[in-house]
This record gives structure tokens, sequence and C-alpha cells, in this order.
């Protein structure tokens, strides 16, 4: 009898001890739910803080260059370039992982550690009802605290997805208005390759950026591999980076792709005097230019020394040396500063391209010529004694005037219709370029009855008379407009002459964005 007794007092004690134990668990379960709440947004800072067990690897320029950053893939033909993303770009989602096994894995050790204390002993099932009551509330608290925490980041990263997107669009808008007005481009002088966005060599490191634009590796800025901070726009990085060809890696002219860029390609038979027009048209232009407060100068030693040979052969009225027959011709390139300003809006960038006449005789022979494709106006340069009406009209006395002009020994209209032919094969729209008509060599014209009208600025007429009806035809069927032009590159040197070689250059800078001066309508004819 006494032990059931004792027996009972035991079961009761134990019962009561249960009872105020389970009353003051359960009147702790909250804090124990709070514990668990807080403890996720605890592991979530530790995180961030680079603190936690289970730390988030860091997106690195690296992972970027080898696609592993969790970027959309570039539209382009390069990877994205060697730089660090931005964190709402990339490392957001491994630190959001990251926090999750933090916060996950310290709920399943308190799980574990409760489940296996005591093995063996009496203790054990006391470890497990503990473990089940103040694990839970933590547990709970948790995932409670994990939704807080998943609300709270989406709002936060929403904010800044927003005012990032913002931003790169507003800077990327801005930087692509600008540059369009400008008609601005990058042309290589080389590979005569023409892009939007050039690349640029970072200048810490000499790594290539072929995307420099406001984007996933920085909206205002970005920072390269090496550290180095890089502006994230055209505007900017051309005020301070190496401009780069995207094609051939060679260095682009100061300022491409932020301001005006115009390409002219000069074009005609062979010995029409194509060369000496650019010569003397460049000496003009300078002459002009600086009659209106626009400084002619050059961002190559190539060009430089092109145009000082050019004005040394036009001063002294020495003979033109013929283009080389077969070599692709770099780009003679001249910058023109209006007032001597340092902004980019008051500057343009003139590409002259002289190829020999021997790549327009065949269609075979001028695929290589790209240069064609991206001008926005060409120069069809006319040798008028080339022509056969007017070496029918320099018989007799005349007829030594044949041989002081050195004729072209190709028909100005097959020239045309076989690089008309070549432009159209390659896709060009010649529906929205222009082309100037120029008749070269007039000085040797100004005495004869018969060329009055052409001397006077009547080209087109008197092209049509000569016989080449067909070429203005073609021409104004073509080209979107088509002005004609008589010039000499001997006597037209002269200031304010109406024969001077700078009118259809002069035109042609006029519609690519750069105007020179009020057009000589008295020497052009419009279509």
């Amino acid at each position: 009898m006494p032990y059931v007794i004792g027996a009972l007092l035991v079961l009761c004690l134990g019962l009561w001890l249960a009872t105020v134990v389970i009353g003051i668990l359960a009147w702790l379960f909250p804090l124990f739910v709070v514990f668990g709440s807080s403890w996720a947004f605890v592991s979530t800072c530790l995180v961030l803080a680079g603190r936690g067990t289970a730390q988030a690897q860091l997106v690195t320029p690296n992972d970027v260059v080898n696609g592993t950053a969790g970027l959309r893939k570039p539209k382009g033909p390069f990877p994205h370039d060697w730089a660090w993303p931005g964190y709402l770009a990339a490392q957001w989602r491994r630190d959001l992982v990251a926090a999750w096994h933090n916060g996950f894995g310290f709920i399943v050790r308190g799980w574990q550690w409760g489940f296996s204390y005591g093995t063996g002993s009496k203790l054990r099932f006391a470890s497990i009802g503990l473990t089940v009551l103040i694990w839970s509330g933590v547990t709970l608290g948790s995932l409670l605290g994990a939704a807080e925490v998943l609300v709270i980041g989406a709002v936060v990263l929403g904010i800044g997805w927003l005012g990032r997107g913002s931003l790169v669009g507003l800077l990327r808008g801005y930087d692509f208005v600008v540059r369009r007005l400008r008609k601005a481009s990058g042309s290589c002088p080389v590979c005569y390759h023409v892009m939007a966005v050039p690349a640029y060599r970072c200048d810490g490191c000499q790594v290539v950026h072929h995307d420099i634009r406001p984007g996933a590796l920085g909206a205002a800025s970005r920072t390269c591999g090496c550290g180095a901070k890089l502006p994230t726009t055209v505007l900017r990085a051309s005020k301070r980076l190496e401009a780069l060809c995207q094609r051939c890696d060679r260095p682009l002219r100061g300022g491409s792709g932020a301001v005006t860029d115009i390409r002219v390609p000069v074009f005609g038979p062979v010995s029409a005097g194509k060369t000496r027009l650019v010569h003397a048209g460049l000496v003009t232009l300078r002459d002009r230019a600086a009659a209106e407060g626009v400084v002619l100068d050059f961002v190559d030693g190539a060009s430089k020394q092109a145009f000082e040979h050019g004005e040394q052969l036009i001063t002294t009225g020495s003979d033109t040396t013929k283009t080389p027959a077969g070599q692709l011709p770099a780009a003679i390139t001249v910058r023109f500063t209006r007032g001597g300003s340092a902004k980019a809006r008051d500057q343009a960038l003139v590409h002259l391209f002289d190829a020999a006449g021997e790549f327009y005789l065949d269609r075979d022979d001028n695929s290589e010529l790209e240069f064609l494709d991206h001008a926005g106006g060409l120069v069809l340069v006319v040798d008028p004694f080339a022509i056969g009406w007017v070496r029918d009209q320099l018989g007799g006395a005349l007829e030594s005037r044949l041989a002081q002009a050195h004729p072209a020994s190709g028909d100005p209209d097959q020239v045309y219709q076989v690089t008309a032919r070549r432009l159209r094969d390659f896709g060009v729209q010649t529906e929205r370029r222009a082309l100037a008509v120029t008749v070269v060599k007039a000085d040797l014209l100004t005495d004869l009855p018969w060329a009055a009208d052409l001397c006077a600025g009547a080209v087109r007429e008197w092209l049509n008379t000569a016989g080449l009806d067909n070429l203005v035809l073609a021409a104004e069927r073509d080209f979107a407009e088509v002005r004609y032009f008589v010039v000499s590159s001997v006597t037209g040197t002269r200031p304010g002459h109406r024969l001077t070689p700078a009118a259809p250059f002069r035109w042609l800078m006029g519609r690519g964005g750069f105007a020179l001066g009020r057009d000589e309508k008295p020497t052009t004819e419009a279509v």
C-alpha cells in the first residue's frame, strides 16, 4: 500500500511539473517565435556583411566574362566586358541563396542537436520534448521572418531596379539622341568599318571594353576588373579613353563616336584628277574655314603629312603623283572646330577616301571598297577631256590643249554604272544618299565658247549636250539628291573663286551635319 501511494505521489508530482513546464513554455512560445523571426533578419544581415556561416560567393569580372554571373547574354558578337557587375544585376541572387542557407542551416542544426542530445540516457526523451516545444516556435518564427525578409527585399530590390533602370534608360537615351542629332559614329580609317558605339581601352590595364554604355556593368560609371573607374556613355568616354575599331581593334580618330562624322569617297576614271581635287579641296576648305572662324586641324600624323604634301603640290603647281593601283586607300581625316571650342558639338571629323581609278573599271575589282557603303554622299569626278564630244571640239590649233589636260583613260558613265551596281549589290540605299557630280580641269575650258555655259554653272545642261545624258538620268534616278559642280584645282584655289574645288565637299559637309558657310549656288544645280 505505501508503494502505491508513493507511486501516485510521484505521478502527480510529475504531472504537476510537466504542467508547469508546458505552461511556462507556452507562455514563452511567442518569445521563441520572436527569436526565430529576429534570427531571419540577423542571418540576412550577417550574409550581407560577409560574416555568415554560409557566405555568398562574390560575382567577379571573370564570372561576367565566362557567362557564370547570371547576366543576360549580350546581343553582339562579344561576351560581356571584364568589369564588376552592379549589385542589382548579379550579386543579389547569390546573397539571397546564402541568406537562405544561413538561416535554414541554423534551424536544422537546432533540431539535430535536440534529437541527438542525451542519446543512451533517460534525458533523451526530455531533450526531444523540450526541442519540440522550443524549436517549433523558433522554426515558425524563422519562416515568418523569412517571409518578411523576402517581402522587404522584394520592395527594396524593386525600388532599386526601378531607380537603376530609370537612370540607365535616361543616360542611354540622352547619349543616343545627342549622338544621333550630331550624326556621330565611329569610322575605322583602315578597315572602313563604321560603328555606332566604338570599343574603348581601359586607361588602367589596357583591357578593351566593347560596350561602354550604361547597363548591367554600371549605370553612371563602371569599375573595370583592374579597379579603374570608367565612364559609361560614349559622350563621356570619348573625352578620356582611346577609341578602337570593333572589328580590327585599331585606334580610331580622336572624338570618334561623339562628334559629327562625315565620310566622302571620291571616285572616277583613271587620271581623272581625283587626287588633285582632294588636295585642292582640302586647301581651300582650310582657307574658307578660317574665314568662317572654324579651325581645321589633324588627329593623326598620316593625314597631316598627306595634307602638307598636297598643299605643296597645289602651291607649287607640281604634277600629282598617280594613286597606286590595287592599294586600298587610308582615309585622310581632318577635324573642323568652330571657334576653337573644345566641345564635341562644335566639332566634326571629315574622312576623304581616294582610291585608284582602276578599282572602278570592273565590278569585280571594287568589292573591297567598303568605304563606299557607309558614305552619306559621294563625289563623282568627271574629266571633260575624256568625253568624246569634247575631244571632237579640240581639233586643229586646240589639239595641244588635250595633251596639256592629261585626260582620263576611262568613260565616266561606265565608272558610274560600275560603282552604282556595286552599291546596289551590297544593299546600299542610294535613294537616301547624295551625289556631287564634279567636272574638273575647268581652267583649261574658260576661254572656249562651247564651254561657256559649263563655266557659268549650267553643268547639268552642258553634260547632256556633251553626250553624258545617260549618266545624268541614271544619277538622278539612283540618288536622293544630285548636285553638279564645275571646279578648277589650279585657279580655283584663290579666295572667293567661282571654280573653287571646295564646293562639292562643302555641300556634302552641310548635308552631313556640319555646314561651312552658305552654298555657292552660281556654280551648282540642285536636282
